[in-house]
């Protein structure tokens, strides 16, 4: 399964593929995780390529073509057109303005939710998760507490909202 996502920095791209390559670990899997952005802390457009595979071992981590394309800007959209192939998922939220989705196997526009702008890529994980099963849902729980692990023993609000977010 080869997914790349899109957005700008700050929207928390490299986090979210970060916890879904290690998710599949978790699961036994084959994967990697390849950040793509620029010198910009925050605003910059900012890609992750992550491929996962049951069995043989991830020979090259990028690709021509995704199978999911996860977008969450319109700047970053113009930035992964190419990717988008007839057999790619495109995931977006209300932001973004998908140009050509007749060229794709299937387009999910994720609708609004009464949720914090911080756990918007959580959202998009969940998304993914659900609709393609790609891995398990503990461990994606179990990667989320690594990465923010010190975050929730500050605050527990933080760890219900991130799990609201992969629920929805």
């Amino acid at each position: 399964m080869k997914i790349l996502f899109a957005g700008e920095g700050g929207q928390g791209v490299q986090v979210i593929a970060e916890i879904l390559a290690k998710a599949a670990f978790y699961d036994k899997k084959h994967s990697s995780y390849i950040p793509n952005f620029g010198v910009e802390q925050r605003g910059g457009v900012s890609l992750a390529f992550v491929i996962i595979q049951d069995k043989d071992p991830v020979g090259y981590p990028k690709f021509d073509k995704a199978d999911i394309l996860a977008v969450l800007s319109n700047r970053s959209l113009t930035r992964v057109e190419d990717y988008i192939g007839s057999k790619t998922t495109v995931i977006y939220g209300p932001s973004v303005t998908l140009r050509n989705p007749k060229n794709t196997r299937k387009v999910l526009k994720l609708k609004e939710e009464s949720l914090p702008a911080k756990v918007w890529n959580m959202l998009v994980l969940g998304k993914i998760i659900k609709t393609k099963n790609i891995v398990s849902n503990e461990s994606v729980r179990k990667a989320v507490e690594e990465r923010f692990g010190k975050y929730f023993k500050k605050d527990l609000s933080l760890k219900e909202l991130d799990f609201r977010a992969l629920d929805l």
